[in-house]
């Protein structure tokens, strides 16, 4: 299995349907947080309804634990995190079943395998299975900047919807 060029993976926010509900990759809040989103994607989210994968709010929270508390700069950094993190509803949350966490497993460890990734990075790809399974099974547009892995996964499974974007 081999990357695709740009061209050939879903970079328009056009082609997403308009009664589509989005769910996010982590890369979406970092890059919102930093002022760095498409204002296309700005303005396709103010015009869904959104979703939110427990693995990459997890992922969000593993940034707050991981920030050296004695730097200051950690402050300024977990702030907004923790704040994100506390405004979405969990009503809005959700989380993968056993099935899902079985073919994610799955994939991420025959991707790693066919990607030559080492046996410490054998997870490398989970987090990422996790999110694209989720979005599949809970009918929602999966919008990530992950272009490279994302590309992988919907060779396997094509019909996933998802929508790619670059961070300005």
């Amino acid at each position: 299995m081999s990357h695709r060029s740009k061209d050939s993976l879903p970079f328009d926010p056009l082609r997403i349907p308009t009664d589509a509900s989005l769910l996010f990759d982590a890369t979406v809040y970092i890059d919102q947080l930093k002022g760095q989103l498409p204002l296309a994607i700005v303005n396709l989210i103010a015009s869904r309804i959104i979703f939110h994968a427990a693995p990459a709010l997890a992922e969000l929270a593993v940034t707050i634990g991981a920030l050296d508390p004695a730097d200051r700069r950690t402050r300024s950094a977990v702030g907004p995190i923790v704040d994100t993190l506390t405004r979405i509803s969990t009503s809005r949350v959700i989380a993968p079943s056993y099935e899902v966490w079985l073919e994610a497993s799955m994939i991420a460890g025959i991707l790693s395998h066919t990607q030559g990734v080492s046996k410490q990075d054998r997870r490398r790809f989970l987090n990422d299975c996790l999110l694209f399974l989720l979005a599949s099974a809970s009918g929602c547009v999966l919008i990530t900047r992950n272009s490279r892995d994302v590309d992988l996964l919907l060779q396997l499974k094509p019909h996933t919807a998802v929508l790619l974007y670059d961070q300005i």
